[in-house]
């Protein structure tokens, strides 16, 4: 941690960082913007916003520059507003290592100049890279169509926090993945490939969920027989808890795969929750089915 800068008061020549930071900076080493206000707090303040401005989030509303008119997905808003959040968490993780070098006073304002350590920020957006990396290449070996949602918000988290990396980097990275290789592959997948979805005891938001990944994926939904089938069920019990007013609930979520009426796989997860009713608790796990039902569906081998 650099020492607090110390302002200078009235100087009578300004320096030269005040209209270009550069002179101050090494460009090689760092970012540099500055901040002007009425305190130093706030210059400080603007200062930092001005370098966030290089790393501003945003997300195109198409997938990707190399998306193509020819390729829809309905959820396409969904995920980008994941993308979003999560690019907006590792930027203000970079942000949080912004230091402020120097300080000038001049007729009643004050101004900041700040600075990012390039390889302090490389080496963070850099980490996450590597995970995206690794996770979007395990689904893409196994190439199940029911991860087609995941491999896509990785694939743009990727795309667009390499965006961020090359401005600190100066190189981006080589994605293990193409768009043009993912948009080839979803569309030699079969579009209207009938399964029956049975469902026994489940909340509907939990169906809901599953009956979109399903149709997204590429499945005809179905009642009756089919070559292809899915179960779904989720049972509670209630466990003893000696507090007035609320209630204590474990639900296990079931889901099995069928195939020409043979059992194939078989998904069961637990959780246990507190709520003032059976329905209130109910409620408390439905982030965690819901996400699990969306990272663990290719697990079901309907491919």
């Amino acid at each position: 941690m650099s020492p607090k800068p110390t302002p200078t008061d009235e100087l009578k020549k300004a320096p030269a960082w005040l209209y270009s930071p550069y002179d101050e900076c090494s460009q090689e080493r760092e970012l540099c913007a500055t901040g002007e206000a009425r305190t130093l707090g706030q210059a400080d303040a603007e200062a930092r916003k001005n370098l966030a401005s290089i790393f501003e989030v945003h997300v195109a509303s198409e997938l990707t520059a190399e998306s193509t008119m020819t390729q829809s997905f309905p959820w396409q808003g969904a995920v980008r507003e994941e993308v979003r959040r999560s690019l907006k968490e590792s930027v203000d993780q970079v942000l949080e290592t912004v230091e402020v070098k120097k300080h000038y006073r001049e007729k009643g304002l004050s101004y900041s100049l700040a600075s990012l350590d390039r390889g302090k920020a490389s080496d963070l957006i850099g980490g996450r890279l590597k995970k995206l990396d690794d996770e979007l290449s395990v689904l893409w070996q196994r190439r199940n169509r029911t991860n087609l949602r995941r491999i896509t918000r990785l694939y743009l988290e990727r795309d667009k926090l390499n965006e961020r990396y090359s401005i600190v980097a100066g190189t981006p990275r080589i994605a293990p993945v193409s768009w043009k290789e993912l948009t080839e592959w979803r569309q030699s997948k079969s579009r209207d490939e009938a399964l029956a979805l049975r469902i026994g005891q489940a909340p509907e938001w939990l169906t809901e969920k599953l009956r979109e990944l399903l149709t997204e994926s590429g499945f005809r939904l179905v009642k009756g027989d089919s070559n292809k089938a899915v179960s779904v069920n989720v049972e509670s019990i209630k466990e003893y808890l000696n507090v007035s007013g609320f209630e204590k609930y474990t639900f296990t979520l079931n889901m099995t795969s069928f195939e020409r009426g043979e059992k194939r796989k078989v998904l069961a997860v637990s959780e246990t929750v507190t709520g003032r009713s059976q329905s209130d608790a109910l409620l408390k796990v439905r982030h965690y089915f819901t996400e699990y039902i969306e990272q663990h569906l290719a697990d079901l081998d309907l491919d």
